[in-house]
């Protein structure tokens, strides 16, 4: 289903934005009114397009942005800004418009000028437009290119599901405990019950004192600690609460010992004889 999410906890805005776009716009438009709102509708469905206040903290933006780009399906979604739309009876911002067009699109302050609803909805149809164009090349080009960057960083090592590892009593991404599902020297998939945060989603940065990391418990008050990221994350909404199954990636070959590939195919075989 084509979708647009819009994030405006401005009611006044939220309105007049859902009356331009009604007449116009074909796709289901949904306003939500802050990011944790936002992220639920994601979680139930992949949008189109997401149009943010222009004046949107960055640290917000950037975790929208990282949060999408960790969720298969999602290449083409367009992330874009959401200007300060003019009221219906500023006519005075109406004519100073007309003399200074350039300034037609500005950020919400005093003595500022809005955006006409009229012409951002024609902007609008342009991202539209461009995501749809987007969507069919990237069906059309799946088949045939050359693998993406989400399956290079998809794990050749051999997996170990969480029973085949017994010594490992439990994992925790940062201060969550995560279920461990399977594990290799590349990384983990696990599964928690909320979000993934910021830091977890982001590549290891020399200048962060503290890099993301999965902890091992190993029993006898030992454990492991293993920096990366999350490089991929699937809501699962088979039963409430929402849970979510992520992909860690090691920034480096975990040296844990894992059991040979070998050894476990003539264990299992043992078992089935």
């Amino acid at each position: 289903m084509s979708w647009l999410l819009v994030v405006q906890p401005d009611a006044v805005q939220a309105g007049m934005l859902r009356a331009a776009l009604s007449a116009h716009v074909a796709e289901d438009v949904v306003v939500a009114e802050s990011l944790d709102e936002a992220l639920s509708s994601i979680d139930e469905g992949i949008p189109d397009v997401i149009l943010l206040p222009t004046l949107t903290p960055g640290a917000v933006e950037d975790y929208l942005v990282a949060y999408v780009g960790t969720i298969p399906g999602a290449r083409h979604v367009q992330i874009l800004g959401l200007p300060y739309l003019e009221q219906p009876d500023d006519s005075v911002g109406r004519r100073i418009r007309s003399l200074l067009p350039w300034r037609r699109q500005t950020q919400h302050g005093a003595g500022t000028m809005g955006c006409d609803p009229g012409i951002f909805t024609q902007d609008v149809l342009t991202y539209l437009a461009s995501v749809k164009a987007l969507k069919e090349q990237i069906g059309l080009s799946s088949a045939s290119a050359p693998p993406t960057s989400e399956k290079l960083e998809r794990r050749s090592e051999p997996r170990f599901a969480n029973f085949e590892v017994p010594w490992i009593s439990f994992a925790r991404l940062g201060t969550e405990r995560a279920a461990l599902i399977n594990i290799s020297s590349g990384g983990a998939l696990l599964r928690i019950p909320t979000r993934p945060e910021h830091d977890f989603l982001r590549r290891t940065d020399a200048t962060v004192h503290e890099s993301p990391r999965l902890t091992l418990e190993m029993g006898s008050d030992r454990a492991v600690h293993v920096v990366g990221r999350v490089i991929r994350c699937v809501p699962s909404r088979t039963n409430p609460p929402t849970q979510y199954e992520i992909a860690f990636c090691f920034d480096d070959s975990l040296a844990l010992y894992l059991p040979a590939a070998d050894a476990l195919s003539s264990s299992r075989a043992h078992k089935d004889h």
